[in-house]
C-alpha cells in the first residue's frame, strides 16, 4: 500500500508536466467550452512552436499548455475573462485579455499574435557557448553540431577529436587501439546497413551529425557484441517548418586529395516532416609501400607505388509522422554504392634457398558494394511520463564484389614470364531485424525492457586462379544464417544523496549453421550468452564519477569459420576454422568528470580481462606460409584517458587529452614478441575566436608505436590549421586550412613477428593539402526540437535529464 501511495503522489507532482508534455489540460467541469488557441509570429505570421501558455484569473493560474507543431493548444475552460501569458524564447513575455463568452455549442477560438525580439536570439547564439565535450556514466559525448569548426569537414577527419578513437589513412576507427569497436548510426551498427565501416564514415555528411557517442562498456540494452566499446553517430532529427535545403562541398586538394558535395533537405507541414540528405565522394590516396617477408632460407622484399581511390554515394530519406500527441512514426530509406580500389604497382625480389627471382608485380583490388535500407521505428507514450513502448524492424539487402587481380611480370630467375593471380568473391546478403523497447518509470526509479531478434543470411562464390603456362583453378561457394534472438532487463535505482545505480542483464542465443559446398561439409554452431552490466555513480555539483563492469563477447565472422583454402599467392594460403568459439571480454571502468565554469575535465581508469582470444597464426608448412585462426587463451588490458578543455579567456580555448594502455598476457600461446609495452596516444587542440565570427584552430595528433603481442605499428603524427566563418546569419559557412602542415608525407610501419616468420609492411602516403569547405542553407530556418526518436542500441538515450541514467 505504502508503495502505490508514493507513486500517485509521485504521479501527482508530474502532473503539470504531463499537461504540458502530452494532455491538453485540465478539465474543469462537464460544462466548461473546448478553448482552441493559436500562438503565431506577429511579423513573419509563422506558428511558434512549443511556446508555453499560462491562463490566470487575477493572481490566480488557471492551467497552462503547450502549443503543438502548427502552434495550437487546446484546453477546457469556463466562460470569463482571464489573462493569458506566452513565453517563447525572444519574445516580450507579452500578457493578452481573453474574454470567453458563454457559447451554445461550447466552442471558442483565437489567435495570438507575440511579437519576438529578434537582437536577443541574435544574443543568444553568441554568448549561450556549450562544451563541444561532455559525459555521463556510461559515454563520452563530442557534439559535432557545436564545434564550428567541424562544418564543412569529413566526418572522418572530424572524428579524430572524440577522446580515446583514432582513425588511419583508409578511415577504419580504432577504439582504445583496438579495432573491435562498434560503429552505429543513431543506435544500429553501419554493417547491418551492408555498408563498409570506412566508408561509411565517407560518405554520411557532417552536416548531417548532431553528436559522436563513444560507449567503452555498453549496457544490457547495447548488442552483446561490442567487444572494444561502440562509436555511435547521432545524425540530426529536428522538425523543421517549411522547406529547408542545405547544399556544401568538403574538398581537400594535394597529391592525395577528397571531394565530396553533400545535400540536406528536410520539409515539414503540421505532424509531416520529411527530409532526405546524401553526399558524393570521390577520392583518392597515393604513396608508395616497401615490403618484407621472411622464413627459413626465403626472403621476399617488394617496393613501389601504391594508391587507394573510390567514388562512394550515399543517400538516406526519412519520414515522421506524428499520428497523435502519444503516438509518432518514424520511416527511413538508406541506398549506398561504395566502389573503391587499391592498387600497387612493386618491384619484387625474392630469394628462396639462394635462387633468385625478380619480376615487376601490379596488383589491383577492387571492391563494389551496394546496399538497400528500410528501417520502421513506431512509438507510444503511454499513461505516465516517461513510461513509453517503441517497436522497430529493420530490412537491409546488400552485395558486394571483390576483385583481386595480381600480374607478375618476371625479369630474372628460373620461374615463369608471366604469372597472374586471379581471385574473385562475389557476396550476398540479406538482414532482418525486429526489436521492441519498454520503459516504465517506477517512481524514482526507471526500468527497462526489450527484445531483439537478428537474421542474417549470406551467400558467397569464390574463385581463385593462377596462370602461367598451365592454369589451376579452384572454387569455393557456401551459404551462412546466423540468428541471434536477445532479451534484456535492466532497473535504475535513485538511492539517497545523488547516487545512482543501474544493474543490467542480456540473454543472447546465437545459432550459426553454414553449408560449404566446395568441401561438402556443414557446420552448425549454438550457444548462450548471459552478460550482465553495472554501474553505480554518483551526481556531483558540477560533474559525475561512476563505476561500470560489463561482460562481452565477439562471434567469430564468417571468413574466420570458412574451411576452404584460399591461395593468397604462390607462398601463402589461407583457411579457417569452423571450431572456433566467441571471444569474451570483462570489462571494468571508473570515471570521474568535472565540468564548471571555465574548466572541464574528464579521466578514468579500465581494466578489461580477455579470454578465448581469436588469435591469427602463422605457421611455415612445407615452404608455405599457412593463415588460420584459433582461441589461444587470455590476455589482460589495462588503460587510463584524460581529457581536459580550459577557457583561457573568451576568445580563446585549450583541449588536451590522451590514453596510455598497457596489454600483458602470461599465456605463452601467445608467442608475445612484445608483452607488456606502453601505447599512448595523445591531442592537442586549440580555438581562437576572432572579432567578426572568424574561428582559428590548431589541431595537433601525437602516436607512440601500438604494440600487440606478435605485432608492433608506428603510427604518425598529424596536424591541421583551419580558419572557419558564417554569413547572413549562418546561412553561408566558409571554411579553408590545411592538413599536415608540419609534415607531408604519412608513414604507418606495420611489423608482425611470428616464431620464425617476420612480416613488415610500410606504407606512405601523401597526407599534406589544403582544405576548403563551403555550405548554403536556403529556406526556413525555424526548427522544431521535437526528435524523432528511433530505437537505439544503447542504454542511455539522448534526452536524460541525468547526467547518470537512461
Amino acid at each position: 500500500m505504502k508503495t502505490y501511495i508514493i507513486l500517485i503522489l509521485v504521479f501527482l507532482s508530474t502532473g503539470t508536466i504531463a499537461v504540458q508534455a502530452q494532455a491538453p489540460a485540465n478539465v474543469i467541469d462537464s460544462v466548461s467550452l473546448k478553448f482552441t488557441g493559436k500562438v503565431i509570429d506577429s511579423v513573419t505570421k509563422e506558428p511558434l512552436i512549443y511556446a508555453q501558455v499560462v491562463i490566470n484569473n487575477g493572481q490566480k493560474q488557471v492551467m497552462q499548455a503547450l502549443t503543438d507543431t502548427l502552434g495550437k493548444f487546446e484546453v477546457k475552460i469556463k466562460a470569463g475573462t482571464y489573462q493569458v501569458k506566452v513565453f517563447y524564447m525572444g519574445n516580450e513575455n507579452q500578457v493578452f485579455n481573453l474574454a470567453i463568452p458563454a457559447s451554445p455549442d461550447h466552442v471558442f477560438s483565437k489567435v495570438f499574435n507575440v511579437k519576438i525580439k529578434t537582437e536577443l536570439l541574435n544574443e543568444v547564439s553568441v554568448y549561450a557557448k556549450r562544451k563541444i565535450i561532455e559525459n555521463t556514466a556510461e559515454k563520452i559525448v563530442y557534439h559535432v553540431d557545436r564545434d564550428p569548426m567541424a562544418k564543412n569537414k569529413s566526418l572522418s577527419e572530424v572524428i579524430k577529436k572524440v577522446p580515446l578513437v583514432t582513425v588511419d589513412f583508409k578511415g577504419v576507427p580504432s577504439l582504445k587501439g583496438s579495432e573491435k569497436v562498434q560503429v552505429q548510426v543513431n543506435g544500429r551498427s553501419v554493417t547491418d546497413y551492408a555498408i563498409p565501416v570506412d566508408q561509411a564514415l565517407k560518405m554520411i555528411p557532417t552536416a548531417n551529425v548532431e553528436s559522436v557517442e563513444v560507449i567503452t562498456n555498453p549496457g544490457a540494452a547495447s548488442d552483446g557484441e561490442s567487444l572494444a566499446g561502440i562509436i555511435n553517430i547521432i545524425t540530426k532529427n529536428k522538425f523543421s517548418l517549411g522547406g529547408n535545403l542545405t547544399v556544401g562541398v568538403e574538398s581537400t586538394i594535394g597529391k592525395s586529395y577528397n571531394t565530396k558535395p553533400t545535400l540536406n533537405f528536410t520539409y515539414g507541414v503540421g505532424k509531416l516532416n520529411f527530409s532526405l540528405n546524401g553526399s558524393y565522394t570521390n577520392f583518392k590516396t597515393q604513396g608508395f609501400s616497401n615490403q618484407l617477408y621472411s622464413r627459413n632460407n626465403f626472403l621476399q622484399a617488394q617496393q613501389g607505388n601504391l594508391g587507394y581511390n573510390g567514388n562512394p554515394v550515399y543517400v538516406n530519406s526519412g519520414l515522421f509522422y506524428d499520428i497523435s500527441k502519444n503516438e509518432s512514426l518514424n520511416a527511413g530509406l538508406t541506398a549506398s554504392n561504395s566502389p573503391y580500389t587499391f592498387s600497387q604497382a612493386l618491384q619484387t625480389n625474392i630469394n628462396d634457398q639462394g635462387i633468385t627471382n625478380l619480376f615487376n608485380r601490379f596488383s589491383d583490388n577492387v571492391v563494389k558494394s551496394q546496399s538497400l535500407s528500410a528501417n520502421v521505428d513506431y512509438k507510444l507514450k503511454l499513461d505516465k511520463p516517461g513510461k513509453e513502448f517503441t517497436i522497430g524492424a529493420l530490412f537491409t539487402a546488400g552485395k558486394q564484389d571483390n576483385l583481386n587481380n595480381s600480374f607478375n611480370n618476371y625479369l630474372s630467375g628460373t620461374a615463369p614470364s608471366t604469372l597472374q593471380e586471379l581471385s574473385n568473391n562475389n557476396n550476398t546478403m540479406r538482414t532482418v531485424i525486429l526489436q521492441s523497447d519498454y520503459k516504465f518509470p517506477l517512481g524514482k526509479h526507471k526500468l527497462q525492457a526489450g527484445l531483439k531478434i537478428t537474421n542474417r543470411h549470406f551467400d558467397s562464390q569464390y574463385q581463385n586462379m593462377m596462370s602461367s603456362q598451365s592454369t589451376t583453378a579452384s572454387t569455393d561457394e557456401y551459404a551462412y544464417d546466423q540468428g541471434i534472438y536477445a532479451a534484456f532487463g535492466q532497473v535504475q535505482l535513485a538511492l539517497p544523496k545523488k547516487w545512482v545505480m543501474i544493474g543490467g542483464i542480456r540473454y543472447e542465443r546465437t545459432q550459426n549453421d553454414a553449408q560449404f559446398i566446395s568441401t561438402n561439409s556443414n557446420v552448425s554452431r549454438g550457444f548462450n550468452s548471459v552478460l550482465p552490466t553495472y554501474v553505480i555513480g554518483k551526481n556531483l555539483k558540477n560533474g559525475m564519477i561512476s563505476l561500470t563492469y560489463s561482460y562481452k563477447i565477439s562471434r567469430p565472422g564468417i571468413s574466420f569459420l570458412n574451411p576452404f583454402q584460399n591461395f593468397v599467392n604462390a607462398n601463402t594460403v589461407s583457411q579457417g576454422n569452423p571450431d572456433l568459439l566467441p571471444e569474451h571480454k570483462n570489462g571494468l571502468s571508473m570515471a570521474f568528470s568535472h565540468n564548471a565554469g571555465k574548466v572541464y575535465l574528464y579521466v578514468d581508469a579500465s581494466a578489461d580481462f580477455w579470454s578465448d582470444y581469436i588469435l591469427r597464426v602463422n605457421q611455415l608448412v612445407n615452404n608455405i606460409n599457412q593463415i588460420s585462426y584459433k582461441n589461444i587463451g587470455s590476455y589482460k588490458q589495462f588503460g587510463t584517458s584524460a581529457n581536459l578543455n580550459l577557457t583561457i579567456t573568451k576568445a580563446l580555448s585549450l583541449t588536451v587529452g590522451g590514453t596510455l594502455n598497457l596489454i600483458s598476457t602470461n599465456d605463452a600461446a601467445f608467442n608475445a614478441t612484445y608483452n607488456e609495452k606502453l601505447n599512448f596516444n595523445g591531442s592537442f587542440i586549440g580555438t581562437y575566436n576572432f572579432k567578426g565570427g572568424y574561428n582559428l584552430q590548431a589541431e595537433y595528433y601525437l602516436y607512440s608505436n601500438n604494440y600487440f603481442f606478435q605485432s608492433r605499428t608506428e603510427l604518425p603524427n598529424t596536424s591541421s590549421i583551419g580558419l572557419n566563418k558564417s554569413f547572413m546569419k549562418d546561412r553561408i559557412n566558409v571554411s579553408v586550412g590545411v592538413i599536415n602542415p608540419l609534415n607531408s608525407k604519412m608513414e604507418y610501419n606495420m611489423l608482425n613477428i611470428n616464431g620464425g616468420l617476420t612480416n613488415q609492411n610500410i606504407q606512405t602516403v601523401y597526407g599534406r593539402g589544403l582544405t576548403f569547405g563551403f555550405s548554403y542553407q536556403f529556406g526556413n530556418d525555424k526548427v522544431n526540437k521535437k526528435s524523432r526518436t528511433n530505437i537505439k542500441d544503447n542504454d542511455t538515450k539522448e534526452g536524460s535529464t541525468n547526467p547518470i541514467g537512461f
